[in-house]
């Protein structure tokens, strides 16, 4: 075997590894000498170098051993492999002369676990298709590459030229329509969402404040006290709404990067159907686990989380070769945040990213077999899982969290001097089970200036009831005592006002007043 019918063989390997068995190239230098392969068919996922190369001792092939070992661990990280033996495949023309064969066919570890291993093999042209057919068995190839008759070949360069341009074509076949693969929209409702987003946030700070949970509540925040009331709505129109402008930026931002980046692999139409599934899970899950008045985007955010790994689901090789690491880590990042931050509504986050998941599963990606079935069944687990949340967000017993913001819309309507409003919206709060001493000392106020002092005295009392030491209930409960003249009574809590803040002037000059009485 003559130079060129090395580089001819070492060719027709190639050309039969990436266009036959669908094998990528991984780095093919300019030399034409050498390539790096991966085989990600199946798993377990393997790592193949093959390079056209004489080695005349056996030291030689031993460096050529350690360098590989070296260069496949970069390689490894590069394609993000954890779990991927190396296959070190040398053609050359001839043995070293010297001692060889035990560097060869012998699994070596790359690791000192030993998880991942490689080996070298030696082929000549004595060997070659004695090798090459037990390593497509071994490989599970299609068939064993073909060799040319020498006999028939005539211009070798001219069938090398021919095969590397195969191989390359095939390459950069592969590679556009990888690339195709995120590019298959344009993230034209990402950008309308986006505007929606921002011009309703204005329209809120015009209005009032996005941070005023009274002007949250009349645009439409998930609040679940209304929700219970019929205005189902709100699961809807709560994603277009932020608390303040950092949320609002850090939501824009999020949106911007993974709703685009959503939107370009599935597609206009099926980004819709899964932001707004996402979202109406993440909303629901939010209505079923917490009690707060919420808002924002998030739940359908986290839902583009879902469809990217429902992405790296269907492709698992492209994905963690592209963004996959990325995903993950600032995906893991942010749910933990959500665990340690108590003002952070983890139930809409991972409800969304639940929702984000099976909604892709529903609308499929572009370009793939239609599998009825598995739609189906994808849709079927979304639909009866929104149904267990309402069930039971609707039927759970509530702890009256959710009507603490009867209790701050009553406080400043109560700074406003518009003491109707802030007793009706303070009587929900408790009747709903807010159990504040705050909000039954507001009512308490109400009642007392409208005169109601036998309402007024009951709320001062649950006040005192829910904390014994609240001086400001004493005093106030005092006054109403004063005002109905049961001076013994008035006596008796200006007398624990005062013991509880015994430097206040206020309560002194009460208690001066009513001995005076």
């Amino acid at each position: 075997m003559n130079a060129g019918t090395q580089e001819l063989r070492f060719w027709e390997v190639l050309y039969h590894l990436v266009t036959k068995e669908g094998m990528r190239v991984v780095h093919l230098p300019k030399s034409g000498r050498e390539a790096w392969l991966e085989d990600d068919r199946k798993e377990p996922y393997q790592i193949i170098r093959f390079v056209n190369k004489d080695l005349d001792w056996s030291n030689e092939l031993r460096k050529e051993i350690r360098d590989t070992e070296q260069r496949a661990k970069q390689v490894r990280k590069r394609l993000g492999l954890r779990q991927a033996n190396v296959v070190n495949l040398i053609l050359t023309m001839y043995p070293p002369v010297d001692s060889w064969e035990s560097l060869v066919d012998q699994p070596l570890p790359l690791t000192a676990g030993g998880k991942q291993q490689m080996r070298t093999i030696l082929l000549t042209e004595e060997n070659l298709s004695r090798v090459m057919f037990p390593l497509a068995t071994e490989w599970g190839l299609n068939e064993s590459p073909r060799f040319l008759p020498l006999e028939t070949v005539g211009d070798e360069g001219e069938w090398i030229r021919t095969l590397k341009g195969q191989v390359m074509k095939a390459s950069d076949k592969r590679t556009e329509r990888e690339r195709n693969v995120f590019l298959y929209g344009k993230p034209i409702f990402t950008f309308i969402l986006l505007t929606a987003i921002l011009g309703l946030f204005a329209l809120i700070e015009v209005a009032g404040s996005s941070t005023d949970v009274r002007t949250l509540i009349e645009f439409g925040a998930k609040f679940n006290p209304l929700i219970h009331e019929g205005e189902w709505w709100r699961f809807f129109s709560a994603m277009f709404l932020h608390i303040g402008f950092l949320h609002l930026f850090m939501n824009s931002l999020a949106l911007f990067y993974l709703g685009g980046a959503v939107e370009r692999i599935y597609g206009t139409s099926r980004f819709i159907l899964i932001y707004f599934i996402a979202g109406l899970v993440g909303s629901v899950a939010s209505f079923a686990f917490n009690e707060q008045v919420s808002a924002g985007a998030s739940g359908a955010i986290f839902g583009c989380f879902g469809a990217l790994l429902y992405f790296g689901v269907k492709h698992k090789r492209l994905f963690f070769r592209t963004m996959g690491m990325n995903v993950i880590v600032i995906l893991i990042i942010n749910l933990g945040l959500g665990f340690l931050v108590p003002m952070i509504d983890n139930g809409a986050h991972i409800g969304g990213l639940v929702g984000g998941f099976f909604a892709s599963a529903i609308v499929s990606l572009p370009n793939t077999p239609f599998r009825s079935l598995r739609r189906l069944l994808a849709f079927m687990i979304t639909t009866v899982g929104i149904a267990a949340l309402l069930i039971y967000g609707y039927g759970k017993p509530q702890d009256g969290s959710g009507y603490l913001a009867y209790v701050q819309i009553g406080q400043e309507y109560f700074q406003e001097e518009e003491y109707d409003e802030a007793q009706r919206y303070l009587t929900m709060a408790v009747e709903g089970g807010a159990e504040m001493k705050e909000a039954y000392f507001l009512l308490g106020n109400t009642h007392a200036l409208m005169e109601e002092y036998d309402v007024a005295e009951k709320n001062f009392l649950s006040a005192i009831e829910l904390d014994s030491q609240f001086a400001p209930a004493y005093y106030n409960l005092a006054l109403v005592y004063l005002r109905t003249d049961r001076l013994s009574l008035a006596e008796e809590s200006i007398d624990q006002a005062i013991e509880l803040e015994p430097n206040d002037d206020q309560y002194l000059e009460l208690k001066n007043e009513i001995v005076n009485r």
